[in-house]
């Protein structure tokens, strides 16, 4: 079990662990550790995998528009926690306050569009039928089931959040895994959708390095969305 707590303080992110490996964050600026995270077993991973299925029907089960009202709470709750954030992106990956400022509000913009526009987008809607002319043609999308997102260390709020949010805009449950590089932003994003009651029981947040990414993808989830290099991939 690992407790994790952000402030902001000149630490951001405080992490308390009974037993297993531990995965230091590291400011690249200092070269100073300022934390630590408990990685995830590949047991763990596959029992994630295996819980975010079993309650992938019920968000599925929600529409486009109750969806999109969930995501707006974690918009406010992302707000709200601003400073908190900056100071986390700041100390995990030596940016200024000023870029990773823009970082938050890049995600934070994305999240308001992509909530706007998700009922319209997602909609059931008819298409040309070209020869078959005695038939009705509809596009009707549907989920997956359960999205695994790996996400790179160079944004690792802006490139992480994204596509999380547009897979469960479209009704999937999401397995993220952040970068070890940046491990103390993974802890960071994990607490904010705890801060959404209706949200977090379909996000998990998987802490490790590349063995934690390859029980992700051996649980067999029914998408992986992967930012990164082909030797990574």
């Amino acid at each position: 079990m690992t407790h994790c707590a952000m402030s902001a303080s000149p630490s951001a992110v405080t992490c308390r662990s009974q037993g297993g490996t531990m995965l230091p964050f590291i400011s690249p600026a200092t070269g100073e550790q300022f934390g630590e995270v408990r990685m995830h077993t590949p047991q763990e991973v596959a029992q994630a995998v295996r819980e975010l299925r079993e309650a992938a029907p019920l968000w599925r089960a929600k529409t486009p528009r109750e969806r999109a009202r969930i995501l707006l709470a974690l918009l406010e709750v992302m707000l709200d926690s601003l400073d908190d954030i900056t100071a986390v992106l700041n100390r995990d990956t030596g940016k200024s306050r000023q870029d990773a400022l823009i970082e938050v509000f890049m995600t934070a913009d994305m999240l308001r569009q992509y909530a706007r526009h998700a009922p319209a987008w997602l909609r059931t809607r008819r298409v040309p039928r070209g020869l078959y002319f005695f038939k009705k043609t509809y596009v009707a999308y549907k989920p997956y089931g359960v999205v695994a997102v790996i996400a790179p260390w160079n944004y690792p709020f802006a490139l992480a959040l994204p596509p999380v949010i547009a897979a469960l805009l479209a009704g999937n449950a999401v397995a993220l895994k952040p970068s070890e590089v940046t491990a103390a932003s993974g802890v960071m994003i994990a607490e904010l959708f705890g801060k959404v009651p209706e949200l977090a029981p379909f996000v998990r947040v998987l802490h490790g390095d590349g063995t934690v990414g390859a029980a992700l993808v051996s649980a067999h989830p029914d998408y992986i969305f992967l930012t990164g290099s082909t030797p990574t991939g």
